[in-house]
Parts: structure tokens; sequence; C-alpha cells
């Protein structure tokens, strides 16, 4: 017909209800209560997965090392603490010739950002800290320095997570493992929840740390477990007899 116009249906377009939008943000905030722990969980999990691949390096270099020198093992700051070839000659540079990338190696990825950068800035420090009943035995002690003499290698810790109370330093490369008669004396060398979520817990008692033992092989402690040993009388930086 002239001047008839089709007509289109008209689309009535309708916005979110209140409801709606309530629904969405709870499902998004289940997902994220859900998602975020795990994530956690997994950055804990590969932290301490590089964290036990550096201390196996560590070990299978310190072995290498005792090799080239009749047994023996490298010293701590006790006894060397000087400059050679333009840089400290710590007991980890001391195990450069045995390992691939000693700043990948010496830097434990669960230390926070600002250890870290101090660690790699400064030459001869490293994350890790010594057993010094092992590395630097007293006079009268018998010398565990030495691979062949160390009575039980599978049950002796030699390698630990230094504890953060303490400032890295070149001089502190070692822990007095004979004065661990109580709890508070293994914190004051280990970071014996480095390997935790969120901040350290009160108790220090939410979390894990890596062990190296004289053999070569990395064991992951629970804290829990560890003080457990300490309360019992034991003083798990011994040397087994």
């Amino acid at each position: 017909m002239p001047g008839f116009r089709p007509t289109t249906p008209r689309l009535h377009r309708r916005g979110f209800t209140l409801v709606e939008l309530l629904v969405v943000v709870a499902v998004i905030g289940v997902l994220a209560a859900i998602t975020i722990p795990v994530l956690g969980q997994v950055r804990v999990a590969a932290h301490r997965a590089q964290c036990s691949s550096n201390m196996r390096q560590i070990g299978v270099a310190l072995l290498a090392y005792a090799a080239d020198h009749r047994g023996k093992l490298p010293p701590t700051a006790h006894t060397t603490a000087s400059m050679a070839n333009g840089r400290y000659e710590s007991w980890i540079y001391q195990l450069a010739p045995y390992l691939g990338d000693t700043d990948a190696v010496r830097v434990c990825p669960a230390d926070n950002e600002t250890r870290q950068k101090r660690i790699l800035e400064t030459d001869g420090l490293t994350s890790y800290t010594l057993n010094d009943i092992v590395f630097d035995p007293e006079d009268g002690m018998p010398p565990y320095n030495h691979v062949n003499l160390i009575p039980h290698p599978g049950r002796t810790m030699i390698l630990f997570n230094a504890s953060d109370d303490r400032r890295p330093s070149r001089g502190w490369d070692h822990a007095h493992c004979a004065e661990w008669t109580n709890w508070f004396g293994v914190l004051a060398d280990v970071e014996v929840d480095r390997h935790r979520r969120g901040e350290r817990a009160a108790d220090r008692l939410s979390g894990s740390a890596n062990y190296l033992f004289a053999d070569g092989h990395v064991q992951n402690i629970e804290a829990r477990d560890l003080k457990r040993r300490v309360d019992a009388g034991e003083n798990p930086g011994a040397v087994p007899l």
C-alpha cells in the first residue's frame, strides 16, 4: 500500500538486576577463595623443590671437593674470610668449580626479595649455612670435616636454611649446632619454617625446611616434627655415633 512502511520488532534490552549482580560477585568470591590458597600452595611447593635441588647440587659439590682434597671438606669463616683472586674465598665459592651457576645455587628462592638481593650483591654470601660440628671441629673434637670419618653420613645434617634473624654476612656462614640444646638454639641458626605460606607464625611451627645430609640426600622436615625431637632431648645437628 502506498505510504506503508514495514516495521521491525523493537529489541528490549534488560540490564542485570541487583540480585544477579550479587550472585556474580558471590561466585567470583568463592572462586577466589578456592584459587588463591591453591596458588599459594603451588608457589611454596615450587620454592621447596628448587631449594632442595640447590642443596643436592651443593651436596654433590661438597663430595667432589672432598674427593679432590683427600676427603677433607672446605672450611667456614672460622678459618677463611680473606680475599683471594679478587673475591672472598668463602666455602660456597670454593665449591664454584663443582657447581654450574653458583649464583643460581647459593640463593634459596623462598628467601624474601631483600635478602636475595643482598646475597647476590655480595661475594661470599649464601642462603645456606653449614654445620660447624662437621666443618669446623674444635680442639679435642673428632675431625668430622673428613667425609670418611663421619660415622653415619645418612643421619648427619650438614647444611641448613639460614635464619632470617641474622643478617647475611661473610662471617656468619655456619650454624653453632653444639648450642642446639633447646628450640631457641635451633631457631637462632635455622629458618625451620622457611617453606611456608605467608608470614612467620608466632610459634614458628607452620612450615618446613630442607636439610642436606652428609651422604648427599636432602630431606624436608616439618618444623613441628623437628621441635618434637628437640623437646625429647635430641640435638638434630649433632653427629650420631
